[in-house]
């Protein structure tokens, strides 16, 4: 039987968990709903364009198409003088257009990308979209930063950061601590009062989509600004990334300084399928930013789990400058390669993005019903917070927890250090208001 200290400290221990998941919980479910809700949009992002634009995105080809590149970046030309074609996505599907990215330099020193799609066997431009402001893009914004720059970015990765520490601590008060019947902690019970079918809604599934849940966040974080650049960093410093990636191979440029006729484009692609065949996934074009670059074809990085193939070709002489394979690739860099289709659900097709789907949609359900039991319980005219900790040490293991998720979280890190700091001034101006009171 546990002793009266062991209790004390577990119920101490309880109720710290639990007062971090509330006002955590409380205050990044806003967020939380927000990138959920576009999320969901967003994992079916191919799925929903087939439909929104037919006309632009899909022909009657039978067999992926080699050329026409050279004609489409002339027609773009001839249109539009200033735009420079920068980048053609070929997909496996030979039903699906070619999808360009044309770059164009504005007077106030920014730069406006538009998306042209092609149809390589009628040889015409079928459409644009405008980069910034299609619908996807606009979700995407929302998703990512909220539609507030570097600010919305920071919030989102806070909030994204602080919904894992929700989830893992939402699990461990989950977790029965003694015989528990089925109803109400492994299944959510449909009878009862309403407000017990609410709590066990927003706590049982919480259980069965915490990996998923989990997965998605983690995932996400290499798109944020701190979480992202340290890894990035990271992988950099181990030397995590291809040396072609690192310091990208240049053209050769007559000593003279003249410039010399590049090749086709047509060309230098037929060049690249002669060392790998980009057929099975579809590849993307990257075509010189500066005379210097060199043309480069690369299995398109979206496609999950595909056999990958990287060719960099001089854009005057045709050589090839480097192939590799994915057996070259870094370790690193094939795991970074994985959290895009695990964070849309693609990594294993459509299975998977009903899971992500399900997932945020689950988030959702756990952030509004949070919400809306602090809500009703709470006492009129109160906050209604969980009751504040008696006195009492804190076990070494949970500081090292904590130390451990604010480490591998920074912003966590960051919010718990200017929470520490708030509560140190304010107990200080206290003190300091009775001394100059007495």
């Amino acid at each position: 039987m546990p002793s009266p200290e062991t209790k004390s400290l577990g119920s101490r221990l309880y109720l710290a968990v639990w007062r971090w998941h509330f006002w955590m919980g409380l205050l990044v479910a806003p967020i939380i709903i927000i990138a959920s809700i576009t999320g969901a949009i967003y994992v079916f992002k191919p799925e929903l364009e087939r439909v929104m634009y037919p006309e632009l995105m899909f022909s009657e080809n039978t067999e992926l198409q080699r050329t026409g590149f050279d004609d489409f970046a002339a027609q773009i030309k001839a249109s539009h003088p200033e735009r420079k074609l920068l980048f053609v996505n070929v997909a496996a599907d030979p039903t699906r257009n070619w999808e360009g990215f044309a770059e164009e330099h504005l007077p106030d020193g920014s730069e406006e990308m538009t998306r042209y799609f092609f149809d390589p066997v009628a040889g015409e431009i079928t459409g644009t979209l405008d980069n910034q402001t299609s619908f996807f893009r606009v979700v995407l914004g929302i998703h990512r930063r909220l539609l507030a720059g570097t600010p919305g970015r920071l919030a989102v990765e806070t909030a994204t950061c602080w919904g894992i520490v929700s989830v893992l601590t939402g699990l461990w008060l989950w977790w029965p601590r003694k015989k528990e019947k089925i109803w109400g902690v492994w299944l959510p019970r449909i009878r009862g009062g309403f407000r017990t079918v609410m709590r066990d809604w927003h706590t049982v599934p919480g259980f069965y989509i915490a990996f998923f849940a989990l997965a998605v966040m983690v995932t996400g974080l290499i798109f944020t600004r701190v979480w992202g650049t340290g890894v990035r960093l990271g992988v950099f410093a181990t030397g995590g990334f291809p040396e072609f990636f690192v310091d990208p191979p240049k053209s050769t440029m007559p000593d003279d300084g003249s410039t010399p006729t590049p090749i086709k484009i047509d060309d230098a692609v037929g060049i690249a399928f002669e060392h790998f065949d980009f057929s099975k996934d579809g590849f993307s074009l990257g075509l010189p930013h500066d005379e210097d670059n060199a043309i480069q074809v690369i299995t398109r990085t979206q496609v999950p789990l595909a056999d990958r193939g990287a060719v960099f070709l001089d854009r005057f002489s045709g050589e090839t400058l480097v192939f590799e394979t994915n057996a070259d690739l870094p370790w690193q860099t094939r795991a970074l390669l994985a959290f895009y289709p695990i964070h849309v659900g693609s990594i294993f097709g459509l299975p998977t993005q009903i899971i992500a789907v399900i997932a945020c949609l689950l988030l959702v359900a756990m952030s509004v019903t949070g919400v809306w039991l602090w809500w009703r319980r709470r006492p009129p005219g109160k906050f209604g917070e969980p009751r504040k900790l008696p006195p009492g040490g804190t076990p070494k293991w949970i500081v090292w927890v904590t130390v451990g998720l604010a480490l591998f979280l920074p912003t966590v890190g960051i919010t718990l250090l200017l929470i520490f700091l708030g509560t140190w001034i304010s107990r200080r101006f206290k003190r300091s208001s009775a001394a100059l009171a007495t």
